[in-house]
């Protein structure tokens, strides 16, 4: 049978006070003497543990704010793809372009520099394209 959950909260406070402890300088064999830990390295464990909570806690937290920002951008790229894509419009297929941009930094998969120029020269393309579209003129044969 498992901790109770009073069990689980005193052993969080305590994890925490020796946490804020370690990270004011306190070493580790005080630790366990202000804590009451059996000894520094199940004060230093316990220290370790917490902080990989707080880091996988973090972790979840900036995955919910990715996930927001994607789901924000996707909807704003939706609301202006068919006068990007079907009326040719210019400010329409910079806006798509830029939402594209950033989806990939918020996924983490935007290219590396040198890639991006490609990319870049790709967009500038396509502009021209949506700008041909726009003025009425053609210069394919």
């Amino acid at each position: 049978m498992g901790a109770s959950k009073a069990q689980r909260a005193a052993a969080a406070k305590k994890r925490a006070e020796a946490t804020q402890l370690r990270v004011a300088g306190v070493d580790w064999a005080t630790i366990a003497e202000r804590v009451g830990y059996a000894s520094p390295g199940a004060a230093c464990t316990a220290v370790n543990e917490a902080l990989k909570a707080n880091l996988r806690e973090q972790d979840q937290s900036v995955e919910e704010l990715r996930a927001l920002g994607v789901a924000k951008v996707n909807r704003l790229q939706a609301a202006f793809w068919a006068d990007a894509v079907v009326k040719k419009d210019p400010k329409a297929g910079k806006l798509v372009l830029e939402c594209i941009k950033q989806e990939a930094r918020f996924q983490g998969t935007e290219a590396p520099t040198r890639i991006n120029m490609e990319a870049q020269r790709l967009a500038d393309e396509i502009l021209a394209v949506f700008d041909e579209g726009a003025s009425g003129t053609s210069e394919r044969t």
